[in-house]
């Protein structure tokens, strides 16, 4: 293209290479690059600085800077969002003010720690039920917000990654896409991982695999090249492990820690979430905290100082709301005992199956079979379930042995695994593991036993509860009050349900083996018009019912910490009534006596320890229990000294456990609730400012048509042309106001602004200049504008120069206490004053 435009182009204008000139059709200053004829039509090649781009315009779009016009609105949209990249660079959020959440304080307190980490590599350890969640949608958009990072992958639990993706969308407005089961198939594409920028996964779906029966290691390892490599290496801005105690490993080799390791090398920024960090062994946490920092993986010491550095922690007993009000209330907790009076078939069934436990478990232990001893707890924990449940299981036992060789036998696990399953999870048992002629001749027995019994008519415990709803329906003084029912078994969970819709009761279930938007749907239909919720353990994981208040414990399992995982899902923020937990046990049973040694030990033990150390109690109760419940079972008359084992074992695990409990509650912090934003409020004015411009300010270049859609109200903010005049306001002194981008590494989006009022006399004054950039990012003028004035090169330098004398405090915060270079001070806007 030639230089210059001459006037043959019929233009009332002719530019030179080098002018800036008006792009009128797009509202923004541009330089002129070349100018040429093509094809009949005038065109022109310039650059805009808003957006460092060069394109080709048609030439009557372009008129001289001189003339470019200027609106209030115009002002309003570029001082507001001026303001706002002046206050996220001291730290106040951005994203947040967009989102239709509003943090609580302990939230918005780990938000800014947050953004003055760089990389951000933060373990959320809050409580449970105190919103770790948001806490990291909040981070994650602030950091995208910022220009920090864009591609995005969850790590989640099965059960709640639905959960991540309703709520960063309800939330945050950002979509997220699950790869792996139920969502887009991990094998779909070689590119999967990098076909999307926000992934919600599982870490079981990726992780790598040792082994496979029949493959060689080079089959091995390619397969694990498409599932491990092809997800660490997807080039993740951020990381975020939910649940992330699971990946802390027995030892470093296991698979999950491997990736888990893999991705916290591979990404800058990591967040690790969990209620529970430290277990109680030191080498675990140890590895848990190598994941933020490699150092503590190599030796760096393990005390508060260094550990606060990484993890990030909120009690639930000290959380506070944006009053000051403590967030959550006591719950209350009441054991219903239910009696077998006028139940005299269920009676006997019980006492049947305790004798064929109790034989079949002392049996199993003498000939070392560990997995048939704790498949006869299992029938224990079903006959106080229900008759179904029980006589479900026995048919279900009595059929897989009809195909099963008395010679078969499982392969043993370890006992720990077993202790770990759920009911569900257990039921598997029944099919697989072998059984003697003795055992199935007392099978059979309590087959008939139980099926006669399921005649008689419904359990104490389904009776029970109908009476307690009623009371529920009372004392509430709701007749729909929802109540949420635990069981552990399946076959517990349809009977209740059946019985409960037959009576006109709308009851909805959720199981383990549930898909994801199943489990969604019920728990918008509980939350709509069902009044009951059955969920087994595996169904409840993930699960936020916290519109409901009352929880009924139908069986209470053998683990005191699923009990509280259970209240906990109505137990959470956004609780606004006392939680109700009602535990139900069978009189005089096996049951009943555990429980009587649990309350009175465990207190023992709490009021020793402190009420603060309930939940690392709980935990350390757990690996003990089933020794209680098996002397209850097979040696009923030594439950006096079991208790005592199980007390000493117990605190000898929570005193072991000590280090670790202290150090957490020494981090733990209960931060007031900040003073209000004015983050929301500039937000809205630099929208409202920048939609009144027009949909979309950067019009379209030559051969392109106009692009939909509004823009980013805080991107592409434009900075003083050469040449450009200043708009003129009313104001009680003439002079001119500076609005200046302050930038401390060119490198980075990051920048903020200063504000300096300059004087006709030459005296500056950034009070002043203060006030009148909050007027007019507040919309607050006092007349319309009153034209424009020009200003020449030489003045406009002279003005940056004074802006950049007193731009050292926002400099010094975002320096963060580091050594400060030299700044970096663009003109963003100027403005004439005069009275």
């Amino acid at each position: 293209m030639s230089g210059i435009l001459h006037d043959g182009f019929h233009s009332p204008t002719a530019y030179a290479v080098g002018d800036w000139t008006w792009w009128t059709e797009a509202g923004q200053a541009c330089q002129v690059l070349a100018v040429d004829e093509l094809w009949g039509a005038h065109l022109a090649d310039v650059y805009t600085p808003d957006d460092h781009r060069v394109r080709t315009v048609p030439l009557p779009d372009l008129a001289p800077i001189a003339t470019r016009p200027w609106a209030a609105a115009e002002l309003r949209w570029r001082a507001a969002a001026l303001r706002v990249h002046s206050l996220a660079a001291a730290g106040e959020p951005i994203a947040v003010g967009t989102a239709s959440v509003r943090l609580l304080p302990h939230q918005s307190a780990i938000l800014t720690r947050a953004l003055r980490m760089d990389p951000v590599r933060l373990a959320i350890c809050c409580q449970v039920g105190l919103g770790k969640t948001t806490t990291a949608g909040a981070i994650m958009g602030e950091l995208v917000a910022r220009g920090r990072a864009r591609r995005i992958l969850v790590i989640a639990p099965k059960g709640v990654q639905l959960q991540w993706v309703a709520e960063m969308q309800e939330k945050f407005g950002t979509d997220f896409v699950r790869i792996g089961p139920e969502g887009v198939p991990v094998d779909s594409s070689p590119d999967i991982w990098r076909a999307f920028d926000r992934v919600v996964t599982s870490i079981d779906a990726v992780k790598p695999m040792r082994r496979r029966a029949g493959w060689t290691p080079q089959q091995v390892a390619q397969f694990n090249e498409s599932r491990y490599s092809a997800v660490v290496d997807a080039s993740w801005d951020i990381v975020v492990i939910d649940e992330a105690h699971r990946v802390a490993g027995s030892d470093e080799d296991v698979a999950r820690h491997r990736l888990a390791a893999a991705l916290a090398t591979a990404a800058p920024h990591l967040l690790l979430l969990t209620a529970t960090p430290h277990s109680g062994k030191s080498e675990s946490f140890r590895r848990f905290l190598g994941l933020l920092d490699d150092e503590f993986v190599q030796g760096r010491p393990v005390n508060a100082d260094t550990v606060a550095s990484v993890v990030a922690r909120t009690d639930k007993r000290t959380a506070v709301d944006h009053d000051g009000r403590l967030l959550f209330r006591p719950r209350i907790t009441a054991l219903d005992v239910v009696s077998f009076d006028r139940h005299p078939r269920h009676r006997a069934l019980y006492e049947a199956v305790t004798d064929f436990v109790r034989t079949g478990y002392t049996a199993a232990q003498a000939s070392g079979n560990t997995a048939i001893g704790f498949l006869m707890l299992l029938f224990q924990r079903m006959v106080t379930s229900s008759t179904p449940a029980l006589l479900s299981a026995l048919e279900r036992r009595r059929l897989a042995l009809a195909a099963v060789s008395a010679a078969r036998r499982t392969t043993e696990p370890d006992v720990q695994q077993w202790l770990e399953l759920t009911g569900e999870d257990a039921e598997a048992l029944l099919d697989i593991l072998p059984a003697d002629e003795a055992s199935l001749a007392a099978l059979d027995h309590l087959l008939e036993l139980a099926r006669s019994t399921t005649a008689t008519g419904p359990d104490p415990k389904t009776l029970h509860f109908l009476d307690l709803l009623r009371r529920l329906q009372r004392s509430e003084g709701d007749p729909s009050v929802k109540v949420l029912v635990f069981t552990e078994f399946r076959a517990t969970q349809q009977m209740l349900a059946d019985l409960l819709n037959a009576q006109g009761i709308r009851t909805v279930t959720i199981d383990g083996r549930m898909g994801l938007s199943d489990r969604a749907d019920a728990q918008r239909r509980f939350a709509e018009d069902a009044q009951v919720l059955v969920s087994t353990d595996a169904g409840g994981e993930g699960v936020n019912l916290q519109f409901a208040h009352v929880v009924v414990n139908w069986d209470l399992g053998w683990a005191p910490t699923a009990v509280e995982q259970r209240v906990g899902r109505v137990d959470r923020l956004g609780q606004t009534k006392v939680v109700k937990a009602f535990n139900l046990v069978l009189a005089d049973t096996v049951d009943e006596r555990v429980i009587e040694v649990l309350t009175v030990k465990l207190e023992r033990i709490l009021a020793e320890l402190g009420v603060d150390a309930r939940a690392d109690v709980l935990d350390s109760a757990a690996a003990h229990v089933t020794d209680l419940y098996v002397a209850a079972i097979v040696e009923p008359d030594r439950m006096d000294d079991a208790a005592k084992g199980f007390e000493q074992a117990t605190t000898a695990d929570v005193r072991d456990a000590e280090d670790g409990r202290r150090l957490l509650a020494e981090l733990a912090v209960s931060p007031p609730p900040p003073p209000p934003s004015r983050m929301p409020a500039l937000l809205a004015a630099a929208a409202s400012g920048s939609a009144s411009l027009g949909a979309n300010r950067l019009g379209r270049s030559f051969g392109q048509r106009r692009r939909p859609g509004p823009r980013d109200p805080l991107a592409q903010l434009p900075t003083v042309a050469p040449g450009e005049p200043a708009p003129v306001i009313r104001g009680d002194a003439p002079g001119w106001l500076l609005i200046s981008r302050v930038t401390v590494d060119a490198r980075t989006p990051t920048f903020s602004a200063t504000a300096l009022f300059i004087h006709d006399s030459g005296r500056a004054d950034p009070v002043r200049g203060d006030q009148l950039w909050s007027t007019l990012s507040d919309g607050e003028l006092e007349a319309p504008l009153m034209g424009t004035a020009r200003v020449s090169t030489d003045q406009l330098k002279a003005m940056a120069a004074k802006a950049r004398d007193y731009a050292y405090r926002s400099l010094q915060k975002l320096a963060a206490g580091q050594p400060m270079p030299a700044p970096s001070i663009r003109p963003a806007l100027l403005v004439r004053v005069q009275p």
